[in-house]
C-alpha cells in the first residue's frame, strides 16, 4: 500500500488558505494509496468553534481530494464538538470516524471538546487500520487493546516541538510493543502558542523508522507491506506471551 504524508505548517484559523495549501502540496499524487494530513488540519489546534467545526464545504473539498487521487484520505476535523479523525473513501463517503479519547488538559481542551468513547478499525487494501489523535499516543492501553486486529495504527497530531522527543520515541515503542506499522502524521510551523517541528514518520513494526519527513513541508511517501505485520509476530510472538488488563491488575499485591 501507498502511503503519502502531507507534512506542513497549517495556517491558524484560515481554512480557505489551508485548503489551497493541501490542493499545491498533493498536486503530484498520481497513485492511489492512503493520504493522510494532521489533526484539525484546516485550522491548527484551535478551539474557536465558530471555525473550527466540520461544515459540508469542508467535506466536500475533502471529497474532492479523494475522488481526484482515487486514495484514501485521512484527516483530522472537529465534527459534533469532537476533534476527529475521519478516513474517506475513493468515491468521497466517510467510512472511519473517530474521536480523540484523551482530550489534552494542559490546554484546556476538555473545555471546548468532546472525549471519544470508542476504538475501531477500518480495512483499506486488505489492511487494518486503527486511528489515534495526538495526545492518545501517550496512552498504551488504547494500542495493546486493538493490537491483534491492526496492522497500522494512525496518529495525527499538532505536537510542539518542545516535546519532539518524546513524539517520535512514544511512536517507536508502540510500534515496538504493539509489533505493528506506527505512521505519524504532524504539523510544522508556529501557532499562537506553540512551535511546531513536524518528524512526521513511518515506523515498522520491528520499531525501525522508514520514513522521516523531519521539518520540512512537502508530501513524503513510502510503501508498505503488511505481510511484515504477520512474519514479524510469527517469528518473535510477543502477543501471544501478553497477558489481559485484567490478569496484570491481578498481579498487584493488596495493600
Amino acid at each position: 500500500m501507498n502511503i503519502y504524508l502531507c507534512q506542513f505548517d497549517i495556517e491558524w484559523e484560515n481554512k480557505q488558505k489551508n485548503k489551497e495549501k493541501i490542493s499545491r502540496l498533493l498536486k503530484d499524487v498520481s497513485v492511489a494509496g492512503l493520504i493522510i494530513l494532521p489533526e484539525m488540519c484546516l485550522t491548527g489546534f484551535s478551539f474557536n468553534s465558530h471555525l473550527t467545526e466540520f461544515t459540508k464545504n469542508d467535506l466536500d473539498f475533502f471529497r474532492s481530494i479523494a475522488k481526484e487521487k482515487q486514495s484514501f484520505l485521512c484527516f483530522g476535523a472537529v465534527l459534533e464538538e469532537k476533534n476527529s479523525c475521519i478516513i474517506m473513501s475513493p468515491d468521497g463517503e466517510i467510512i472511519s470516524r473517530v474521536a480523540k479519547i484523551h482530550l489534552f488538559s494542559p490546554s484546556g481542551e476538555i473545555k471546548h471538546h468532546k472525549p471519544g468513547s470508542s476504538i475501531k478499525s477500518v480495512e483499506i487494501y486488505g489492511t487494518r487500520i486503527t486511528p489515534f489523535i495526538c495526545y492518545d499516543l501517550r496512552f498504551a492501553p488504547l494500542f495493546w487493546l486493538s493490537a491483534e486486529q491492526t496492522d497500522i495504527f494512525v496518529v495525527i497530531a499538532n505536537w510542539p516541538s518542545s516535546r519532539r522527543n518524546h513524539w517520535k520515541n512514544l511512536l517507536i515503542a508502540r510500534a515496538i510493543e504493539n509489533q505493528a506499522f506506527v505512521i505519524g502524521a504532524n504539523r510544522t510551523g508556529n501557532s499562537p502558542e506553540e512551535e511546531y517541528s513536524g518528524d512526521s514518520c513511518v515506523v515498522d513494526p520491528s520499531g525501525n523508522v522508514i520514513l522521516d519527513a523531519f521539518d520540512k513541508e512537502a508530501v513524503f511517501s513510502c510503501g508498505i507491506d503488511n505481510s511484515t505485520v504477520e512474519q514479524v509476530r510469527k517469528k518473535f510472538p510477543v502477543l501471544k506471551d501478553r497477558k489481559t488488563f485484567l490478569q496484570y491488575l491481578s498481579l498487584k499485591e493488596n495493600d
